[in-house]
This record gives C-alpha cells, structure tokens and sequence, in this order.
C-alpha cells in the first residue's frame, strides 16, 4: 500500500459522505416542504394491536398512553402471546371499555399481531409494541393521511424515552439523524423500506390481502413494509406521530437486539431478491440502497483501521485526523439538521466524537450476523430484558400540549 493508494481511499470516502449527505437532506427537506397532513374529519375505526410477551414492566404505561388519545374512535386488542411472567394479569386489570384481552400459545410476534387482525373490527389497524407510549396527539396525526385513499400504510416517529445513560444517548442519537432522516427521504420517493414496528399503520383490507405478517424473518415489520411497497401501494411517514420507546442500556441487550434487526435485514434482503434493480421503487431504489449501504459500511468498517495503520506506517497521519473530521462535520451537519426539524435537545450534538465508535459497533454486529447469514447459523429472537422505562422524558413532555 502506498501513500497514493491512502489518498485515493480517502478521497473516495469522502465523496461517498458528501454525496450521501447532500442526497438525504435534500429528499428528507423536499418530504418535510411538500408532505403536509391537516387533520380532517376522517374518523374509520381503529383497531390498536398491542402484542405482548413478558411485557408486565411495561404494558401499563403502553395502554394508559392510549387511552388518553384525543382521537376516539378506536378499540384496543391486548394479545398476550403466552407469557411467563404476570403481563395477562397486568392485562386483566387494564379495565375500558375499549380494550379487550386475548391469551394465545407463544407464536412470537408476527403471529400474535395476525391473532389480533383476526379479532380486530377496524377498517384502520395499528401496531405498536407493549413498550411504546403514544403522546395524546399521536393517534390523530397518525391516521390523517388515511384521509387520502391512496395511502395504505404510514409510519410514526420513534424516540428514546430513557435516555440516562451514554448508550441510549448514542441511540437517541442515531434515532432522531440517521432513522429519521432516511424515512423522510425514501417516504417521498415512496419506497420506504421500513415500518417500525414501535409505531405503525395500515389499512386493514391491504394488510390482510399480503396475508399479515409473515413468521418467515426475524424482521416481520420490515417485512410486510417492503411486501406491501413493491406491489406499489403508496406508503407516509408522519414525524409528528410520535412514539416513545425502551431501548437497551446494556450492552448485551442491545447487541441482541441489533443483531436481530441485521440477521432480519439479510433474510428481507434474501426473500425479496427477485425485485433488486427492477420493478417498483422499492427494487429501483428502496433495497439497492440498503444493499449497497451495508457494502459501503462494511468496507469502511473494516478499512479504516488499516488506513489508519497505514497513515502512521507511511508516515502521513494527518490523513487519518483529517477523514476523522470529514466523518465528524458530515455527521454534525446531519445531526443539527434532522434535531432543527425535530425540535430536539441539541446538546446530545456534544456526543458525536464518541458516536463513532458507537457506529463502528454497530457495524461489527452487522458484519457478525452477515457471517453467520452466509454461513448458514440460525438466529432467533433473543427477548431482551424490559426495564420498564416507557415514560415520557420530561425535557419532551411540552409534547403532550401540542
């Protein structure tokens, strides 16, 4: 390797950041500018699937939150899908009339969310997992694209409620930049590639026409987001349905969990190969960057380290310091942008340096589950420990009035 090569690696790395960032904050500006949702009087029923396993720490807060929206028309379907602990007992005692309580066998997820279609009277369902909890305004704003009968599914804003220790800072972090941005930008080219299942929408006819959720990935929201996308049914994302959730603070729980969603990538990725660089948006666009992002994240993963080496070996370390910067602005610029749209804290900005790494790790995991993918190695859900931290943080709580 040669101080040439450096240079040239390093160049193109850039290139790489710049265009990325440019794309993205000109698309996600153009949906923020152009995507604007009134609420009207478009009321349907709607049928809120809360499924449930060993969600006892949780599930309180999750259906309070509900129960306090200012839209009304709505019923909630608790599906308790063979718990081991007393969450059917928490269940039980979540007395409205709108609610109704289901035990089931464990299935796992997809299949409790499909048991609660089944039993849903909704035009309109909506999903959400037990540690969510909707400000009041959520479910109103999150059903008044349905007032367009184009849209047959949309997508809600996720934030990190508890956010009191360095690692769910960095995942507030990349919530609020990197997942947010992106939605807004692939909603306006209508090929977003995911639904979290925190928060998330659907007609109900569309839904059960691609038979619900599929028990085929260990991803079944990205799953079912990409199934309906590629027969081109039009698809929003709403920043101003919001939904805070309980994200891991340690490090074991959250490398099952990110594991998981990479594992689940890989199998989404498998499954709907057929449409890559073809068809819908979806094909065209949608998955081809997913695809080639991972590439890319992989490769600078995996090459930084030795460019650095290599910096120092030649003699020439200014250019690692300088693509450490470059890396650095890029995010910044990204992360002042997405928290000004937001309406976020921006001192969580202060954390960037550190966010590298944290991203890095990130990546590793990936390059970890992409292995045991190719390799043949099964994976599973891997439960991670609830802590029963679904509250809204109080820095947000101006939220609620809005």
């Amino acid at each position: 390797m040669t101080s040439d090569t450096i240079t040239f690696s390093l160049s193109i790395v850039g290139m790489i950041l710049t265009f990325q960032t440019i794309v993205l904050i000109a698309l996600s500006y153009l949906h923020y500018s152009t995507k604007k949702y009134e609420l009207t009087n478009y009321s349907p029923l709607v049928s809120v699937i809360v499924p449930c396993y060993n969600e006892a720490l949780t599930l309180k807060n999750c259906v309070t939150s509900i129960l306090s929206q200012t839209y009304k028309n709505y019923e909630v379907l608790i599906i308790d899908d063979g718990s081991t602990d007393n969450t059917l007992e928490v269940a039980n005692s979540l007395t409205d009339p709108n609610i109704r309580t289901f035990a089931k066998p464990n299935g796992g997820k997809a299949s409790a969310l499909n048991y609660g279609i089944g039993k849903s009277k909704g035009e309109i369902i909506v999903s959400l997992d037990a540690d969510s909890i909707f400000l009041p305004n959520t479910l109103s704003k999150l059903i008044s694209p349905f007032s367009d009968p184009e849209i047959i599914a949309v997508c809600g804003n996720i934030k990190i409620s508890n956010r009191n220790t360095l690692l769910t800072k960095l995942q507030s972090l990349e919530y609020i930049s990197g997942l947010n941005i992106q939605r807004r930008a692939f909603a306006y080219l209508n090929c977003m590639q995911i639904i979290s299942g925190a928060i998330g929408a659907f007609r109900k006819t569309q839904l059960v026409e691609v038979g619900g959720y599929s028990r085929d990935t260990l991803v079944e929201d990205m799953d079912v987001t990409v199934t309906l996308a590629k027969k081109g049914y039009k698809i929003e994302y709403i920043s101003s349905a919001i939904a805070y959730t309980e994200s891991p603070e340690s490090l074991h729980d959250f490398h099952k969990q990110r594991y998981r969603w990479s594992y689940g990538l890989f199998e989404v990725i498998q499954k709907h190969k057929p449409i890559l660089f073809k068809s819908t948006r979806m094909g065209l666009i949608g998955l081809p960057y997913i695809l080639i992002s991972l590439i890319l994240e992989i490769f600078l993963t995996l090459s930084t380290p030795l460019i650095m080496i290599a910096d120092i070996f030649f003699n020439i370390s200014y250019n690692a310091v300088a693509i450490f910067l470059m890396v650095i602005l890029s995010r910044c610029i990204i992360f002042l942008y997405t928290f000004h749209l937001d309406k976020e804290n921006k001192k969580l900005i202060l954390f960037t340096p550190i966010y590298m790494l944290y991203i890095q790790y990130v990546n590793l995991i990936t390059i970890k589950a992409l292995f045991h993918f190719t390799t043949g190695k099964k994976a599973s859900w891997n439960k991670i420990k609830r802590l029963g931290k679904n509250t809204l943080p109080v820095h947000k709580k101006r939220y609620a009035a809005d």
